[in-house]
Parts: C-alpha cells; structure tokens; sequence
C-alpha cells in the first residue's frame, strides 16, 4: 500500500467519488469530462453530470488533498436538506423526530434560518441541544452562510444542461393514486 498505516486525513470524501475513482485506476481518468460532453460506452450514449470526483492522487499519495470540498445532503424525497464544506455542515431543512421509524414518517422542517455545525469541533452534532449560547455562536459565524450559497448556486447551475434524470421514489400514498390518474384528466 501507499498509505502509511496510523495515517488521518481530514479530507472531504464520498461515495459517489468511487466512480470516478476506479474509472482512473482502470486507465480513464477522464471519464467525468468524457461523460459531460457526452460518450458512447457500449450501444448506448450518455451525457451525464457525475458529482463523483477521482481521488485516485490522494490515495496514491501524490497531494494530501483531496479534489472534493462539499458533500450535498439529500432527503429520499429528493430534497436538499444541508452541505457540508470543509469543516461546517449547514442544515436547511431538520428532521425533528427523535429517531426510529418515526424519522420516515415525520416531515422535513424547512428553517428560516440555517443551522450551522462545526463538524470538526462537534462531530455528533448536540451543539443545539447542549449550548445556552448556540445563537450567540451562530450569529458570530454568520459569514460562513455565504461560502454556502455559493456552492448550492453552482451545483443547481448544473441542473440547466442536465437535469434530473428520474423523479425520486416515495413511500407518499398520494404519490401512489398521482400514478393511478391518466395523464390529462
């Protein structure tokens, strides 16, 4: 191996990098520009946006650094409900139920006003329930809300040239009979 055994990293890594990751090792560490402009593999094309990136150099340890510097938290309804970047999370939308299957059956709370979390400094995230003084902190960090627009207004920006492919699945009994219903009626 190349990686030192008792090696941290504190470097921003997802699942979705593993694509992008393998294709590299295989010998295409193209395949995301490839797939962006749109690419024929077998007998079908595709012009696709992977959110994946290769972090083939940092494993191999050519940089320290990973290519990735935001994680985009999804609800399986599709929604966005927080972004990580560097450090700090930024929750929009809370899920409020205190775990079971009660988080399945409870909505998502939109916020007026994000959440902000240091992940570093408060992993397990009880900030909120175990600081009197959380307002006063968040309100000293407000800043770090703009660094935040930024990377949800460039990753929507990609949803213009490629949009999402399927809707997402959904355990909503209305969704079920919208099914039921000829289109046009």
């Amino acid at each position: 191996g190349r990686i030192p055994a008792g090696s941290v990293s504190n470097e921003i890594v997802h699942h979705m990098d593993w694509l992008p990751t393998f294709a590299a090792a295989a010998g295409n560490p193209n395949v995301k520009q490839q797939l962006l402009g749109g690419q024929r593999l077998g007998s079908r094309s595709y012009k696709v946006h992977l959110d994946g990136y290769n972090i083939l150099p940092m494993l191999t340890g050519q940089t320290d650094e990973s290519p990735r510097k935001e994680i985009f938290y999804f609800s399986d309804d599709g929604d966005l409900t927080a972004l990580r970047y560097d450090d700090w999370k930024v929750i929009f939308l809370e899920q409020r139920a205190e775990a079971t299957f009660q988080a399945w059956r409870e909505p998502f709370v939109p916020l007026r006003t994000p959440l902000l979390i240091n992940l570093r400094r408060d992993p397990y995230e009880r900030g909120l329930i175990t600081s009197n003084t959380y307002d006063d902190w968040f309100i000293d960090r407000a800043y770090l809300l703009l660094p935040a627009g930024d990377y949800v207004a460039r990753f929507l920006a990609t949803f213009q040239e490629y949009p999402p492919r399927q809707k997402p699945g959904s355990f909503s009994i209305g969704d079920a009979t919208e099914m039921l219903v000829p289109p046009g009626s």
